[in-house]
C-alpha cells in the first residue's frame, strides 16, 4: 500500500485543486484499494476535513490528524506514525498531480527512497538539489538543481525536493525520521544524509509526475528567511561542519553582487550565527 501524507497550514483552497487533480489521476479499483491519503492539519482549520470527505466519497481510504504546528518534520513523523502503507509519499499541498502515483510502488523497493519527476512551471524540473555540503557560488550561479536530475552518479550528493518525497517505511523507521529540531528548511536535506549512509543514493522515478510551483503556505517571506537562516546553522552542526554556515555566508555574500536581494539572505544568516542557530 501507498500512504500519501501531506501536512496541511492554511491549505483549504490549495486542497481543492490537490484533491481534484489526484482524483483525475486515480481512477481504478486498484487505486483505491492500494493508496491511502493521510491529511496532518497543524493550523486549526476544522475544513479540512471537507477535502478528506471528497476523497472517502471517491472510495479513498483518507484519514485526517488535527495537531499543533511544530514544524514540517514534527508534522510528517505524525502523519507516518498513523500510517499503513509499506510506501510513504510525503506531498505538499500545493501539488497539483500530473499522473497516477501507482507505478512508484514498482520502482520502490523494500528500502528505497528518492522522488519523482517535478515540473516548476517554465523553469523546467526541479526534483533534486545538491546537499549544502556539497554546493558551491558555481553550483548557485549555475542553478544546478535544473539539470541534477539528469545526473546519476551525482545523486548520492544530493536530496529530492521535500514536495514529493518518497521513502519505504523500513527506511523511514531505520533512520528515526525527520529530525524535529528542524521547523522548516533543511530538514529534508539531513534526512537524505542519513538515508544515503545506510541505504544508498536516492531514486528517481521517470513515470510519476506532478507539478510544484511552490511558496504556497509560508506566512512571509521574513519568516521563511528567518527559518532558513536557523536551519542552515543547525544543519552545519549536526553534521559536525560548524563553518558551513559561514561558507554560506560568505557565498551569499558573493551572489548578492549579482542578486541584490539575497543580501537580506545574508543578513538573516549573519543574525542566526551569532546567535547559534537560535535567531
Amino acid at each position: 500500500m501507498i500512504s500519501v501524507v501531506t501536512i496541511c497550514h492554511n491549505s483549504y483552497d490549495l486542497l481543492k485543486h490537490y484533491s481534484a487533480s489526484f482524483l483525475e489521476h486515480h481512477t481504478s479499483q486498484e487505486d483505491r484499494e492500494n493508496i491511502e491519503i493521510i491529511l496532518v492539519e497543524n493550523s486549526g482549520d476544522a475544513r479540512t476535513e471537507e477535502h478528506a470527505r471528497r476523497l472517502r466519497e471517491a472510495g479513498f481510504s483518507t484519514k485526517v490528524k488535527m495537531t499543533e504546528n511544530r514544524g514540517f518534520g514534527a508534522g510528517c513523523n505524525e502523519g507516518v506514525a498513523i500510517a499503513d502503507g509499506e510506501l510513504v509519499v510525503l506531498v505538499n499541498p500545493d501539488i497539483i498531480f500530473l499522473t497516477s502515483l501507482s507505478s512508484l510502488e514498482q520502482a520502490f523497493g523494500a528500502d528505497d527512497w528518492g522522488t519523482a519527476i517535478q515540473h516548476n512551471g517554465d523553469r523546467g524540473i526541479n526534483a533534486l538539489d545538491l546537499r549544502p555540503e556539497y554546493r558551491s557560488m558555481l553550483s548557485e550561479v549555475a542553478r544546478i538543481y535544473r539539470w541534477l536530475y539528469r545526473w546519476k552518479p551525482l545523486y548520492r550528493f544530493a536530496y529530492p525536493v521535500g514536495s514529493l518525497f518518497v521513502v519505504s517505511r523500513v527506511a523511514f523507521d531505520a533512520v528515526g525520521g525527520f529530525d524535529e529540531r528542524f521547523f522548516l528548511y533543511y530538514e529534508e536535506a539531513e534526512l537524505s544524509r542519513r538515508l544515503v549512509a545506510q541505504f544508498g543514493p536516492p531514486k528517481f522515478c521517470r513515470s510519476v509526475e506532478v507539478l510544484h510551483e511552490g511558496g504556497g503556505t509560508q506566512p512571509s517571506s521574513e519568516f521563511m528567511m528567518r527559518e532558513e537562516a536557523r536551519s542552515m546553522v543547525l544543519y552545519a552542526n549536526i553534521i559536525g561542519q560548524p563553518n558551513l554556515a559561514q561558507r554560506r555566508l560568505a557565498g551569499l555574500r558573493q551572489l548578492a553582487r549579482l542578486r541584490p536581494a539575497l543580501a537580506t539572505r545574508a543578513a538573516f544568516l549573519e543574525r542566526a550565527l551569532k546567535g547559534g542557530g537560535d535567531e
